[in-house]
């Protein structure tokens, strides 16, 4: 009897869709065939038309240079721009606004940001508990992202992360145009690899004597069979709850916001900078995002329907970054923050939202995406052995969910500044045991160690509790440590001014980018092989 897989089925045509249809096909092209089925009432490739995006470092090295595409092309087809940190503003000032009225000092108690960047380590201390023994003891007053992360001046400055030659400065993500990054992996999975796309709706699904799911009878296109099929179709779950009638489980420790207002905003690049970074701002009734483009962005703001209505939500958006212009793309939704009991059940593996819903706090959306795929690759089941790989599948989409949750419920229980009924409600709300356990170490002055959860967990305190740490009393014992510390606060200090010098804006290196035609062929996710344009070399891995 056949033991192997020899067809797996993408339903959905999403981003989170194609991106795993492009992965798996030029994993195990030429022994698995890979069909998408995309719902028909929309223009091929497009399911989140006008969406803008944040997505991850790691999205060159796990997606597009496993597929041969070299960063500028695919920045290129999908207008994107730089994000080099998350820029959280007014989370401890506690007002919307103030960060343009308390000035210039190097210690904002207005603003800060979480870089893409790790962080150092002295010894076996991490760089973050030398800053709060120096915080602590009074050495000095300079904010810990500042202190520690070269990006928050260039940020300030709007500077790019790369050189005009292509070579990286800083790590950093991007922000893209969502539907122009699904078109662009669709054309590419199709030509390149041989994906294949049926423009239809699934009606009907028939099982085998075991349970397993082996052909969808679709509404025009006739059956579509399969040995492992994939549920990529966002909230609608119409393999995994609507066919299989797995559960969606609420999450309880949700911190409440169930409601979101996204717009897409035209702008005219000429005289509004392109900030290399996502905002995220702090309102009284719930918080807002700007995620920037070339020539637009893409804002949002999130909010508990019990304490605000649409209406006075869209406004707020206005508010905060000037009158939306008639042709501002408007979105209202609501979400409920959860996971399914199961993400992978017998042959059927949900990915993305269709697995887990996180408060966009939270949501790493195609960062999440990338590691179910690569989940997927490194442990690709046979035809009648799922058990092993569905239990590991699961137990580190539950894992992250809950880690991710987590931090979320975090930056609401410790942001001080803010007394509204919408923040005092969310700060009385119970915390899951994990963030309390890390609130008390802090606090504490015990050391992170090698948890990475822990040292995340560190990294916001840090920049949101204004109250100076206690030293550290391990480094009053390692004068060698807080001298290899002493040494690389001075390296950070002076690489962040020949940075500032040397980097061009990020509106320059974008502009250079987009204006630039693709040097090999017209579509650029379908051109073969390296950049080759020698005024814009590639960016080397």
């Amino acid at each position: 009897m056949e033991s192997l897989i020899r067809r797996i089925v993408v339903v959905g045509g999403t981003a989170a869709g194609w991106t795993a249809a492009a992965r798996l096909a030029s994993v195990f092209g030429g022994t698995v065939s890979v069909t998408v089925l995309e719902p028909p009432s929309r223009p091929a490739g497009v399911s989140e038309t006008g969406q803008v995006s944040a997505v991850p470092p790691e999205l060159q090295r796990e997606l597009f240079d496993r597929l041969g595409v070299p960063e500028e092309e695919w920045m290129r087809a999908c207008r994107a721009s730089f994000a080099t940190a998350v820029r959280y503003a007014d989370w401890r000032a506690g007002m919307a606004g103030a960060s343009a009225a308390k000035g210039s000092g190097r210690f904002r108690a207005d603003h800060f940001y979480r870089t893409c960047a790790p962080l150092s380590s002295c010894e076996e201390f991490t760089l973050l508990e030398c800053w709060q023994n120096r915080r602590g003891s009074g050495e000095t007053i300079e904010a810990f992202d500042y202190a520690c992360f070269r990006e928050p001046p260039l940020l300030d400055a709007g500077k790019s992360p790369r050189w005009m030659d292509g070579r990286a400065a800083v790590p950093y993500g991007w922000h893209i145009d969502t539907a122009m990054f699904t078109r662009c992996l669709r054309d590419l999975a199709m030509r390149r690899f041989g994906v294949r796309a049926v423009r239809d709706t699934p009606v009907h699904a028939e099982r085998d004597a075991d349970g397993m799911l082996t052909l969808l009878h679709t509404a025009e296109s006739g059956p579509v069979p399969g040995d492992l099929f994939l549920d990529c179709t966002g909230d609608e779950r119409l393999l995994m709850t609507g066919m299989l009638g797995e559960p969606f489980v609420d999450t309880d420790e949700s911190p409440g916001c169930d409601s979101a207002v996204t717009v897409t905003v035209p702008m005219d690049e000429e005289t509004h900078a392109i900030e290399p970074f996502t905002t995220v701002t702090a309102l009284p009734d719930g918080w807002a995002w700007k995620m920037p483009l070339l020539g637009g962005f893409g804002a949002g703001r999130v909010y508990a329907r019990d304490l605000t209505g649409p209406d006075e939500a869209l406004k707020a958006l206005g508010d905060l970054y000037g009158p939306l212009p008639r042709n501002a793309t408007v979105r209202h939704s609501g979400y409920r923050t959860g996971r399914l009991r199961r993400s992978w059940a017998g042959n059927c593996v949900a990915v993305g939202r269709a697995a887990q819903v996180l408060e966009p706090l939270a949501d790493d959306g195609l960062g999440e995406v990338l590691r179910q795929v690569g989940h997927l690759v490194r442990d690709f089941p046979a035809l009648r052995d799922r058990e092993a790989p569905a239990a590991r599948y699961d137990r580190a989409v539950r894992r992250r969910h809950e880690a991710a949750r987590d931090l979320a419920a975090l930056r609401y229980a410790v942001a001080p500044g803010l007394d509204t009924p919408f923040w005092a409600d969310r700060r009385a709300r119970p915390l899951p045991d994990a963030v309390r356990e890390s609130l008390a170490a802090y606090r504490a002055g015990l050391s992170p160690g090698q948890d990475t959860q822990e040292v995340v967990s560190y990294t916001l305190l840090a920049s949101l509790l204004t109250k100076p740490p206690s030293p550290r009393p391990a480094l009053a014992h390692r004068p060698a440590a807080r001298r290899e510390a002493d040494a690389l606060f001075l390296r950070v200090a002076r690489q962040q001014q020949i940075l500032l010098e040397t980097l061009p804006t990020a509106q320059e290196y974008l502009r250079r980018l987009h204006n630039r035609p693709p040097s090999v062929a017209a579509d650029p996710c379908a051109a073969p092989g390296r950049h080759t344009d020698p005024s814009l070399p590639p960016v080397t891995a």
